[in-house]
């Protein structure tokens, strides 16, 4: 028999403990490469993650998303769903590492950075069917657990050999035993019998996911192709600095995502059930927290700024940190985007995200060389600002096109 389902609110608490305990992580594990490795070691870093992430963006197709608003009766087979995932997730790998081989000098950083996101790919949808069942708290102490075992073993190893490699995949074998945990626990838990694996069905989720996969990777590119601009043009300590204010803005951010994790499903259900009133109510309060959580960034940073980085990294890294300011406001508008995305894929809009993505990354695409080439890294950040502009506005557009279209229609 299963357990009964968290209340809402014990299912927010975890949540949000968990994102900010991985946002600190994320800080930390950059924050020990900057102290103990060269700028240039921290910028090639940056450099993997930059190319890594929106080729792995692909290959999860938002599956997981899929997952959890796709109904009972639909297109719901875990086992399906996981194998989608292992396939495209080891051609994205192998394809990684390949083009690391032949196009560039042989660096064991990037690649240790490709096999540290192949394993958060592959515990993102066993976080996903967590989610569908209802199981937020499991996920969100296995999270809390990952998160914490994986600084401190990198902290460890990085004082005892002072080898970032090293230090990198031990990362990847603490979210290797994790996600032998978590499967574990959801055979016990939901599938004591191995589902059978349709190929049709497989197509089916593939050819719903896959417009959603190519969305998200040109998302992600909005956000990596200026670094890989600045990489090219500048140099990876010059990466070092921009990814490492990047980082510093998104971990403040990522408050946020307990609540679309929350909101994900919730407004599915609200859409199901026609509850209009429920779910505007969401979205709106949903915008407002984000809106006060930049402006206190930005007092707060103001204020403190340059003590934080100085602590955090390095005085050097102070020297530009200008751009910071460009970042949170981008970064701002860029999480009330992600609400008002969250809300149209509640809608069951799963193709327009693509063509809205693909748009603002041409033009991230043609500013990014002259931008970065005349403004350095400021650059990167009046790209960033352009972007997130272009993005709120289009998903703001759908999301109150179709909201008028379903009040009419009620």
């Amino acid at each position: 028999m299963s357990k009964s389902i968290n209340s809402s609110k014990r299912i927010l608490l975890w949540l949000a403990l968990s994102n900010i305990i991985k946002s600190l992580s994320q800080w930390g594990i950059l924050v020990i490469l900057v102290k103990f490795f060269s700028t240039e070691d921290v910028g090639c870093y940056t450099f993997g993650l930059a190319i890594a992430a929106p080729i792995f963006m692909l290959s999860n197709m938002q599956l997981k998303s899929v997952l959890v608003v796709e109904p009972v009766t639909g297109f719901d087979n875990f086992r399906v769903y996981q194998i989608i995932r292992l396939l495209s997730t080891s051609i994205a790998t192998g394809g990684l590492i390949i083009y690391c081989i032949l196009y560039r000098e042989i660096n064991w950083i990037i690649i240790a950075v490709v096999i540290y996101k192949m394993m958060e790919s592959l515990i993102d949808i066993l976080y996903g069917y967590l989610q569908k069942r209802d199981r937020m708290v499991w996920m969100s102490k296995s999270d809390i657990a990952k998160t914490l075992l994986s600084v401190s073993t990198c902290f460890l190893l990085t004082v005892w050999l002072r080898n970032i490699v090293t230090s990198l995949l031990s990362i990847v074998f603490i979210s290797m035993i994790l996600y032998v945990v978590d499967y574990i626990y959801i055979r016990h838990q939901f599938l004591p019998k191995v589902d059978k694996v349709s190929f049709k069905m497989a197509l089916g989720i593939i050819k719903k996911s896959l417009p959603l996969g190519i969305s998200v990777l040109f998302t992600s590119y909005i956000t990596n192709y200026p670094r890989i601009t600045i990489e090219g043009i500048c140099g990876p300590e010059m990466l070092a600095y921009f990814g490492s204010y990047s980082y510093f803005v998104i971990g403040i951010f990522q408050i946020q995502a307990p609540i679309q994790t929350f909101l994900r499903q919730r407004l599915s259900k609200n859409f199901h059930d026609s509850n209009i009133k429920e779910f505007k109510s969401k979205v709106d309060k949903a915008i407002l927290v984000f809106l006060g959580i930049g402006v206190l960034f930005l007092i707060g940073f103001y204020s403190v700024g340059d003590v934080i980085l100085r602590i955090l990294y390095k005085e050097s890294y102070v020297e530009y940190s200008d751009v910071i300011y460009y970042l949170i406001v981008s970064q701002l508008l860029m999480s009330i985007s992600g609400i008002y995305a969250t809300a149209v894929l509640s809608f069951n809009i799963y193709t327009k995200q693509a063509f809205i993505s693909f748009g603002v990354f041409i033009i991230v695409l043609l500013c990014s060389k002259f931008l970065i080439s005349n403004y350095g890294i400021y650059g990167g950040g009046y790209i960033s600002l352009i972007a997130a502009i272009i993005s709120v506005v289009c998903y703001m557009g759908i999301y109150l096109k179709r909201l008028n279209r379903w009040q009419v229609r009620s």
